[in-house]
């Protein structure tokens, strides 16, 4: 246990939410003491039942300003994990929602820093700052943080995130008192992730397929299968989101860097990989007329390893697999 954290007043925005209750339950055996605030609209409290209690829950909409100031208001630190999220469908039909609502949330949760002299923030940011021109090729070179400028996000979730990376970046150097950390954070899987077949990303969606899936039907993955992508377990982010804080004691601004993990896979490898998990004989279709907007993501994590004092992954991809499908497969059979 980390000395760093014991009683350390914390805000977790998002908190009932994938990576946000990952994070409480961390924070929590470190000694932190926790508020979470949470709209509850991809979130779920079932999620934090067993820290429900060790936790100052708040379900609040962060788009209201006052309701953003009462979140901050004396704390030590704020993780700002909030965000109007979704799969893709979610990020090109409502493209207009989607940025409208984080650039909301963003500012009021910035403001509220300002007025309560907030001393630290993290923020974080997402692989989609980066140009799709750069994402073109199954073996495009992996990102590196230089990349996100000139900016060029195919997105306007990217956008947002980028604008949010800007914003801050200003106030560190406008307000003495105030350090930030900024993540860009790169496929994160596991536990609690949104298992949605509309709504929901590449594996807990394949997870969730293949353990429902009944003798003879289709497993059907829009695209051509050799898409590739670059996925990191969610214990990992964590350990890297709470490294960053803790980098702050040596620098005022960490980041904007990559958090995830280098190498890459192929949607058709993540497909053929939870097939052999789930023990069925299950073939999988490919819907190759399905529009692909990134053809290959890897990214290059070196500067996290400077930033974080050699931060790098410890789960490996199949491990993490197994994990995540374990845990689905015991969500959707209490459910």
């Amino acid at each position: 246990m980390s000395s760093f954290w014991k009683n350390k007043k914390v805000l977790i925005t998002g908190g009932a939410g994938f990576i946000g209750s990952n994070l409480m339950r961390r924070l929590l055996d470190e000694g932190a003491s926790i508020r979470a605030v949470d709209n509850l609209e991809r979130g779920r409290l079932e999620w934090l039942k067993p820290m429900l209690a060790r936790v100052d829950f708040r379900q609040c909409d962060l788009r209201r300003y006052e309701q953003a100031l009462d979140a901050v208001r004396g704390v030590d630190v704020t993780f700002h994990l909030a965000s109007k999220v979704g799969g893709i469908k979610v990020y090109l039909d409502y493209a207009g929602t989607v940025l409208n609502q984080n650039l909301l949330m963003d500012q009021n949760i910035f403001a509220a820093i300002v007025e309560t002299k907030m001393p630290s923030l993290f923020y974080a940011s997402t692989s989609h700052v980066y140009p799709e021109g750069l994402q073109q090729s199954p073996d495009a070179r992996p990102l590196v943080e230089a990349d996100a400028h000139p900016a060029s996000p195919g997105l306007s979730y990217g956008w947002g995130k980028l604008l949010g990376e800007i914003t801050l970046q200003g106030m560190a150097k406008e307000h003495d008192w105030l350090r930030v950390s900024m993540a860009r954070i790169v496929g994160a899987y596991g536990p609690n992730q949104d298992i949605d077949i509309a709504t929901g990303s590449v594996i807990p969606v394949f997870c969730h397929r293949a353990i429902q899936w009944p003798a003879g039907a289709p497993f059907r993955i829009l695209g051509t299968g050799a898409e590739t992508r670059s996925y990191c377990f969610v214990a990992d982010i964590v350990d890297g989101l709470m490294r960053s804080v803790e980098a702050q004691t040596r620098m005022k601004v960490v980041g904007p860097f990559n958090l995830g993990a280098e190498g890459r896979v192929t949607i058709r490898e993540i497909g053929e990989r939870i097939v052999k998990i789930s023990g069925k004989e299950i073939p999988l279709a490919f819907d190759e007329s399905a529009k692909t907007m990134i053809w290959g993501q890897a990214v290059d994590c070196a500067l996290a390893r400077k930033l974080l004092d050699g931060w790098t992954p410890k789960t490996d991809f199949d491990t993490g697999l197994r994990h995540t499908y374990q845990h689905i497969e015991q969500r959707l059979a209490a459910a």
